[in-house]
């Protein structure tokens, strides 16, 4: 990882604990965040014998991550655009130098387009054999399709395509905006892309896919493009990468 150099005033201390401050009202929010995400999960635990309440269970639990990270999305862009990231300060020995460490390291995005809506998303560190598999397969110009077995989901089929590619970063549960590409066996292979609450499943069973790419602009309309392919039908959707 790169890392930066900058300069600080002469009154270091007080931006060490500036730092401090807002790395202990970060964890604070979290906590709450974590403490309402398990006892949605609790409640549905509860009603487990219940298909409706199982529903909003989910329902509740993906609501609560959209929400958070359209908020996160939101702080980044106040904060002067950008896709977001994590960034570690060090302060110098010196007490005046501040080494910046970021992560993920700066990586091309994508650029997706479907119909008139605009997204924009980030590779995923964690499965770097599908991204190289995937970036192979760019420009994608395709139809866009609503599930038929995996809940609030889009997806593009690619039939007998083989990407060589086995397991990797693999989920069933992708919340909104997270794109997975099942590389065959089970089913055909697809690219998932959920707008909402989402099991990946198909008619023989659950299934599970390969979490590449995650959205990072756009996500306010997750929504509508879902509701789109679902009342008007199949929608042109443009995959491309570009330099962040």
């Amino acid at each position: 990882m790169g890392g930066t150099l900058g300069v600080i005033d002469a009154n270091p201390d007080r931006h060490v604990l500036e730092e401090v401050g807002i790395a202990i009202e970060g964890r604070r929010i979290r906590r709450q965040v974590e403490d309402q995400l398990v006892l949605a999960l609790l409640q549905l635990a509860r009603q487990e014998g219940s298909d409706s309440a199982i529903g909003i269970g989910r329902l509740l639990t993906h609501e609560l991550w959209l929400a958070i990270f359209l908020q996160s999305e939101k702080r980044d862009r106040q904060a002067g655009g950008g896709s977001p990231h994590f960034q570690v300060k060090d302060v110098g020995r010196d007490g005046r130098t501040v080494i910046c460490h970021c992560y993920p390291p700066h990586m091309a995005n994508l650029t997706i387009r479907v119909g008139g809506l605009h997204f924009t998303a980030r590779w995923e560190t964690d499965a770097p054999r599908t991204v190289e598999a995937v970036r192979r397969l760019l420009p994608i110009r395709s139809q866009l399709i609503h599930c038929r077995w995996s809940g609030e989901g889009t997806w593009i089929p690619f039939g007998d395509l083989d990407v060589s590619v086995g397991y990797e970063n693999h989920t069933s549960h992708p919340a909104p905006g997270e794109l997975l590409i099942y590389t065959g066996d089970l089913s055909e292979c697809e690219i998932l892309f959920p707008y909402g609450a989402c099991m990946f499943s198909s008619k023989l069973g659950q299934l599970s896919g390969n979490h590449f790419a995650t959205v990072v602009s756009g996500a306010k309309q997750l929504r509508e493009m879902g509701r789109r392919v679902l009342w008007e039908g199949a929608q042109e959707i443009t995959i491309t990468e570009r330099e962040a």
